[in-house]
């Protein structure tokens, strides 16, 4: 089996941890990126549904998550 790795920094995860981040710091950045919304989860009719995405797209669209338009 190969070695765990911490999801945000890469560092080796001991072998009893059933985390897959290796300290709080790495769960506070892996969290401070959904509330910014730096992922996202794929769905909708013109995506595969339940793909998690890194957004790249830090502009101001008026979309919803859903991809719908929102009221002004």
């Amino acid at each position: 089996m190969s070695e765990r790795r911490c999801t945000i920094c890469g560092a080796p995860l001991e072998s009893g941890l059933r985390s897959v981040f290796c300290s709080g710091r790495c769960r506070t950045i892996d969290l401070s990126r959904w509330l910014s919304e730096e992922y996202r989860i794929r769905g909708g009719e013109d995506e595969e549904a339940g793909g998690l995405v890194r957004s790249t797209d830090r502009g101001g669209d008026a979309s919803s998550p859903d991809g719908r338009e929102e009221d002004r």
